[in-house]
């Protein structure tokens, strides 16, 4: 008679048993010693790749004659790029390089002159060509005794090459023009001021040829006008062909040539001594 005494267990039984056991062996191995071996070594990979990204931007990676060849390419690229400064700073400095040019010394009177010689040279013009043209140029020739001539003087600059190029064009008419206070640009830690950028408003009447002639101008290389703003509408006149133009152009006088702003000097390999060398 079976009073309830477990029999033997079947074989079945045996093979779950093991597995269970194995599985149970093999998942405390992993958490345990797996898992804290592969999470070490994924934190060192990690530190692995951002040291060599860190390298890589010092270019500590580099052997010594790459990294001299990138230095004499950044040399070259610098030296080109410090030319062609200077041959902006050159052309657009034309705008003041003439035989009454104006110097940092000019006197009031010297700029009413000019402003009165400037009046009768373009409204000369203007009446020749048939342009109306507003008879004061915006200017005004009244000047304080505390007030900088020559800053006066660098506006009436601007306003003379704006108008002359307006009646190059053949705008059909100059509304109105208003010089804009200067825009002062620095550089350096201790904020020198390098150039100077001098805006006038304009108010054109003129045909869309006139307008794309415009853009034409201030788009050529080498142009001593940067176009800062520009609206277009049609006028109100019936049948009229003609735009009202409005734009905010700019004159950039450079005060400072490039070799007065310090910079750090660069050296080639040529420029550096020889290391001395063993025997």
């Amino acid at each position: 008679m079976n009073f309830g005494i477990p029999g033997k267990i079947s074989e079945r039984q045996q093979v779950v048993a093991i597995i269970l056991a194995v599985g149970t062996i093999l998942f405390i191995l992993w958490y345990f010693l797996l898992l804290p071996l592969n999470n070490h070594r994924e934190r060192i990979e990690q530190d692995i790749d951002a040291m060599a990204s860190e390298l890589a931007q010092k270019n500590y990676l580099l052997g010594e004659d790459a990294l001299q060849r990138k230095l004499d390419a950044e040399v070259s690229r610098y030296r080109n790029l410090e030319k062609e400064w200077q041959n902006t700073v050159s052309y657009m400095g034309t705008m003041v390089q003439r035989d009454d040019a104006p110097t940092s010394s000019v006197g009031h009177i010297d700029f009413k002159v000019a402003l009165f010689t400037v009046r009768q040279r373009l409204l000369q013009k203007s009446r020749t060509l048939g342009i109306s043209l507003p008879s004061d140029l915006g200017v005004d020739e009244t000047i304080v005794s505390n007030e900088d001539a020559f800053q006066r003087m660098l506006q009436l600059r601007v306003v003379e090459k704006l108008v002359d190029l307006a009646l190059d064009l053949k705008i059909k008419t100059v509304r109105g023009l208003r010089p804009l206070p200067p825009i002062a640009h620095r550089t350096g830690a201790n904020q020198v001021e390098y150039f100077r950028e001098y805006p006038l408003e304009l108010d054109l009447y003129g045909t869309q040829d006139n307008l794309y002639e415009l853009l034409d101008v201030v788009l050529e290389p080498g142009n001593v006008f940067v176009l800062r703003g520009l609206r277009v509408e049609p006028t109100e006149r019936s049948h009229s062909d003609l735009l009202n133009i409005k734009a905010v152009m700019s004159a950039l006088v450079f005060l400072k040539n490039p070799g007065d702003l310090a910079s750090a000097p660069i050296k080639t390999k040529n420029d550096r001594p020889r290391r001395a060398m063993g025997h």
